[in-house]
């Protein structure tokens, strides 16, 4: 499998987000907790999220995170809030308002096979968000 999520001609670019938070999973304060986190994810990606989103084999997303202070900060749970924002399951159960935010019916490996993350310390908190899609080979 290919990884370079630059080559167009391979993968399509569907949507890239920005928000002033860097969090990770399992959190449970109020307000704080991972569905609450889920729809502040939505919440920033609905922003000029696309109405026709072309049709795919499978997701690819391209995470960075930018994190102030030197608190330990785990990054391989910054993932999980993100992929599960995008999932039909996760966002019927959430009850969520996004529904048209759905891209694919489970957060497993037959939907979702390819996440690059990174991290910095910064000076400011920040989560960039890019979401890709395989191209549908040609016959």
């Amino acid at each position: 499998m290919e990884w370079n999520l630059d080559d167009k001609s391979r993968y399509a670019l569907v949507h890239s987000f920005e928000f002033p938070e860097a969090f990770t999973y399992a959190d449970m304060r109020k307000g704080r907790r991972d569905k609450d986190k889920r729809e502040y994810i939505r919440s920033k990606a609905a922003k000029n999220f696309p109405i026709n989103i072309l049709e795919v084999q499978w997701w690819a997303f391209r995470i960075f995170v930018g994190k102030t202070g030197m608190r330990q900060f785990d990054i391989e749970n910054v993932p999980k809030l993100i992929i599960d924002s995008f999932c039909k399951r996760q966002i019927i159960q959430d009850k969520s308002g996004f529904k048209k935010l759905a891209l694919y019916d489970d957060d497993t490996l037959d939907y979702v096979k390819i996440l690059a993350v990174g991290g910095s310390r910064s000076t400011k908190d920040f989560t960039k968000v890019e979401i890709f899609g395989a191209k549908k080979k040609l016959i």
